[in-house]
């Protein structure tokens, strides 16, 4: 019985590489593929001539009015629905400066390339609650709904760590993600980004305000309630 299961062995050893081949060794014969896996389909290659087309090219040219990947146009920031917002300027998103970046070089930024309105604060609050509340919740602490869930180690936004970070790094950090966070770079638009760390920065500050800091008048007015 035993030397049957080595013939039947050796048989069955010989047979695959005869039909796999040896590694290293070189034919003009087609290999012979049991499992293709795709590397043949009906397509063209770029740079590769086409009997198709009546100019032979396989290659076409652009659409008129393609937008290359990553290029933002002019006053898309307000097309996105940000009324009375600034215009963000046009150009690729991924051009190496603080704007789109949050960066000097390899050093983290601090402050706003754009001008901090009410319009931008507002329009921070809106696209927060929608990208940034469910996790971070309404104010920053962490307790959004997916906390419920078991979802862990969400940062709250109210910490003195995140308090003193510089503003690029959060634009960053919205931008690329970090830990369970994931990137939203590719979903919410540069002038947005920032929007929200200026809404973060206003968070921070009214779960922080000391009544001395505050004008005289809301000072009175607050003294004067039981």
């Amino acid at each position: 019985m035993l030397r049957y299961f080595f013939i039947a062995f050796i048989l069955g050893t010989i047979s695959v590489a005869v039909l796999a081949g040896f590694r290293g060794t070189k034919s003009d014969l087609p290999p012979l593929q049991i499992f293709p896996d795709m590397k043949h389909q009906p397509k063209y290659q770029p740079q590769h001539e086409s009997t198709f087309f009546a100019d032979g090219r396989a290659a076409r040219v652009p659409v008129a009015g393609t937008i290359p990947l990553g290029y933002t146009l002019p006053g898309s920031f307000l097309q996105a629905g940000a009324k009375n917002g600034t215009i963000q300027p046009s150009g690729f998103t991924n051009e190496p400066n603080y704007y789109n970046t949050g960066k000097f070089g390899d050093v983290y930024g601090d402050g706003f390339p754009l001008d901090v309105t009410e319009a931008l604060v507002k329009r921070g609050q809106e696209r927060f609650n929608i990208n940034c509340a469910v996790c971070h919740g309404k104010v920053g602490m962490a307790d959004g709904i997916t906390s419920k869930f078991g979802i862990g180690a969400i940062a709250n936004l109210q910490d003195d760590r995140i308090r003193v970070m510089p503003d690029g790094q959060l634009f960053s950090t919205i931008t690329n993600g970090k830990n369970t966070m994931g990137a939203y770079g590719p979903n919410i638009a540069v002038e947005d980004r920032w929007a929200i760390v200026a809404y973060i920065r206003a968070l921070q500050k009214s779960q922080s305000v000391k009544l001395a800091d505050l004008p005289a008048a809301k000072q009175k007015e607050l003294q004067s309630k039981p």
